[in-house]
């Protein structure tokens, strides 16, 4: 029995206590994905599995060899990957047609081929077989057992895999256009977040920017304000050729004193400050000017349609003024998501081209893609996407994109079996705050959303989850809609700093 395990029996389970399954038996893990079903519920309509009739990353090509096969899941789907005669990574449905065997689990024995582990049915890169080696040479499976194929594209040391049924759209729709350029330097980083893919693509351009779940990350530790200005009005959703949803902020100034934003503010309803302390004024003065000096550098210049924003399929872009951040999540199953980090840059020679290696791999990677993104990780993977929500007016952006994959996504069932109303509750919602604060609502949401409305998207600087430049100069309003100087309604506003 083990003498451990004998004096565990005997301990008997003591001392006890009621902390051990306060949550009950998940504890601290991530909640299960329960996609909702009611139909006042935009959400009941986009995939669990993810947007398929679009291309994705899918690994990098430097992890397959030419003697054993990779396995993958994405969107639900298991890939084997392997390399062609020609050295070129293709990709088949991790599936023997024989007998249902994973063909990832077995063997390349010869140059190009990828065999199955059970019966030795033997593959090309386009899915057919060329040999069935336990019935030998004269085998008469040859020429009619056939894997289905993936299209795949290799871009930047990534594969890339067309997941669609249909024959696949040309690869520059779906890839950032720096991939393809031959002396930009593309950098990627990837990891695994428990959630679905939606709550992880939905975690950005909302409040949580705002002096909050970031303010003590290494990023915004060097930014007085922590983060994004707080506001209750939130970002004009901008849509692009009914493919990208750029966020609009156009009321950071909403508590500003003569122009200038309190570092801290006091809530009256708990009687208290927040920030609740004063301590990062110490260094921000300098920090501050010291960060600014990124915009002497050369801008990294994008097509507008990839400059910033959330973008179908599950793509968030940030341009980050000298490089170009991107988040892509793939879904790999309801509860799980892959995230590709992608830094990309252009140096100006090939010293700055060493430079920007070696800082992104002992810096940059960390501080943005694990330190940074770790706190949304934190904060996000105990959603309960099943519940019903009550969205703010800063949820708009939010909101807008899930209007945009269930209304123009490539492969989208827009003949569901739920009929969810023209204006949702939680868009109905959204819409009352607005008139509750004095500035128009979306139009969107009322479902006659001009294609590109809004004001012009900006540039910046910010971190990661920051958005597009404040879109008109005015004091607060949305869109540049003039609005009353809210500072002064604000009891007990500190001023100071």
């Amino acid at each position: 029995m083990g003498l451990l395990k004998t004096l565990n029996k005997i301990r008997g389970g003591w001392p006890g206590g009621w902390q051990a399954h306060a949550r009950g038996s998940a504890g601290d893990r991530p909640p299960p994905f329960v996609q909702p079903t009611d139909p006042d519920d935009r959400r009941s309509l986009i995939p669990p599995l993810g947007l398929t009739e679009y291309w994705y990353p899918a690994l990098p090509s430097k992890d397959i060899g030419r003697k054993k096969p990779v396995g993958l899941r994405m969107l639900g789907k298991d890939l084997v990957f392997f390399r062609d005669k020609a050295g070129k990574v293709q990709a088949l449905w991790d599936y023997c047609p024989h007998r249902g065997a994973y063909l990832s689990w077995g063997d390349c024995f010869w140059k190009g081929y990828v065999s199955c582990p059970y019966h030795g049915a033997t593959f090309d890169g386009n899915g057919e077989c060329v040999e069935f080696i336990t019935e030998g040479p004269d085998s008469k499976m040859v020429g009619r057992l056939k894997a289905r194929k993936f299209p795949t594209r290799t871009l930047k040391g990534i594969v890339f895999v067309w997941m669609g049924e249909g024959e696949p759209v040309p690869i520059q729709e779906d890839v950032p256009p720096e991939l393809f350029e031959r002396d930009c330097i593309v950098l990627p980083a990837w990891r695994y977040w428990h959630c679905n893919w939606m709550v992880a693509l939905e975690n950005a351009y909302d409040a949580h920017v705002g002096f909050y779940v970031h303010r003590d990350s290494f990023t915004w530790l060097r930014k007085k304000h922590g983060g994004v200005a707080r506001t209750p009005i939130g970002a004009r959703p901008k849509i692009l050729n009914n493919r990208v949803v750029v966020p609009i902020r156009s009321a950071s100034q909403y508590y500003a004193k003569d122009g200038e934003l309190p570092y801290q503010m006091y809530y009256p309803r708990v009687g208290g400050y927040w920030p609740k302390h004063r301590w990062r004024l110490l260094w921000t003065w300098i920090t501050e000017p010291m960060d600014a000096r990124i915009q002497r550098r050369p801008r990294f210049e994008s097509p507008v349609e990839w400059e910033n924003g959330q973008r179908l399929p599950s793509v968030v872009r940030n341009n980050h003024w000298n490089h170009m951040y991107t988040r892509w999540v793939i879904p790999v199953e309801e509860g799980l998501t892959r995230v590709l980090y992608l830094h990309s840059a252009r140096p100006t020679s090939r010293l700055a081209g060493v430079y920007e290696r070696v800082q992104f791999k002992l810096v940059h990677n960390w501080v943005h893609h694990f330190n940074f993104s770790d706190q949304d990780y934190d904060a996000m993977s105990s959603v309960r996407y099943q519940y019903p929500e009550y969205l703010s007016s800063t949820d708009t952006c939010t909101a807008a994109f899930r209007r945009l994959v269930t209304e123009h996504a490539r492969g989208i069932k827009r003949d569901q079996p739920v009929a969810v109303p023209q204006t949702t509750t939680a868009e109905q919602r959204i819409i009352e705050t607005d008139q509750a604060l004095g500035v128009e609502p979306y139009a969107g949401f009322a479902g006659n959303a001009r294609d590109g409305a809004g004001a012009d998207a900006g540039p910046t600087g910010n971190g990661a989850d920051s958005a597009g430049a404040d879109a008109a100069p005015t004091a607060n309003g949305a869109d540049g809609a003039a609005a009353p100087d809210h500072a002064s309604e604000v009891a007990g506003v500190d001023r100071r700093g």
